[in-house]
């Protein structure tokens, strides 16, 4: 087998973890030194060839490895929170920074500015390419199971990528809906969505919004769930304390169990 390398981050320190013994181990033994729940901070190439930047929440006994997708004008930041839920909840987590974007939560969208700097473009649509490269970075270095979970538009994206991604086995959608610019509609390209799909939204938007995208997956694997109480969009309802963003975490998370 290859050898393969990470460099993960702690603000003056580097790890490198290499030469796994098993793919299946490959993202866990690189964070071996990270504390369960803490982030490090690592990179890999971009389609386009320049470092994307991500945070790494490891679980050695997780079945999954979910691949988190911030909102418009976020980064990674977006789940500081959330990953250490995910990650008490039995699951691993990459929470990737998408080349639109920006700082939140203190921390800033390191992908956007190294994209910004080399002059590429930052539309929602050139994100697709940063997701794809984070889907092939964790399928190469492990064979634990990949869920994507994204957030307003890249709920969007992450509906759309798990179409034809076969490496993708289960989709998490907060507040997805026509954000984007493509040929054809999402409701459109998500018709031939039939793999497990979770998709939810602020009660506010989500006749407007997020019903008109669930309604078209034929998934027999399909839950829809609309908040009663106080919500928010995207992924930032979890960041609400109170009996709605905890009955969301255990609506997911239950999703992502079975």
């Amino acid at each position: 087998m290859n050898k393969l390398f990470y460099t993960i981050t702690f603000a003056t320190l580097f790890l490198m973890a290499c030469n796994s013994a098993s793919e299946s181990n490959a993202l866990d033994s690189a964070s071996e030194n990270i504390q369960l729940g803490d982030a490090g901070t690592t990179t890999f190439q971009s389609i386009d060839s320049f470092a994307i930047t991500a945070d790494y929440y490891p679980n050695e006994g997780a079945k999954g490895i979910i691949i988190l997708l911030h909102q418009a004008k976020f980064s990674r930041g977006e789940y500081k929170q959330i990953a250490k839920v995910l990650v008490d909840s039995g699951f691993a987590c990459l929470a990737v920074d998408l080349r639109s974007g920006g700082e939140v939560n203190g921390i800033k969208n390191e992908t956007a500015a190294k994209a910004t700097e080399l002059g590429k473009s930052t539309e929602f649509m050139d994100t697709r390419q940063d997701i794809v490269s984070a889907i092939n970075f964790v399928a190469k270095n492990t064979d634990k199971e990949i869920y994507l979970w994204g957030s307003s538009y890249s709920a969007s994206l992450a509906l759309m990528e798990a179409v034809n991604n076969r490496n993708v086995k289960k989709v998490v959608a907060f507040s997805p809906g026509e954000y984007l610019s493509t040929q054809n509609t999402v409701k459109e390209i998500v018709a031939d969505l039939i793999k497990p799909v979770f998709i939810t939204g602020a009660n506010a938007e989500f006749d407007v919004i997020v019903k008109p995208i669930a309604g078209v997956i034929p998934s027999k694997d399909l839950v829809v769930y609309r908040p009663e109480g106080v919500s928010d969009h995207g992924s930032k309802t979890l960041w609400l304390n109170g009996k709605e963003s905890d009955l969301t975490y255990e609506k997911v998370i239950a999703f992502l169990r079975k």
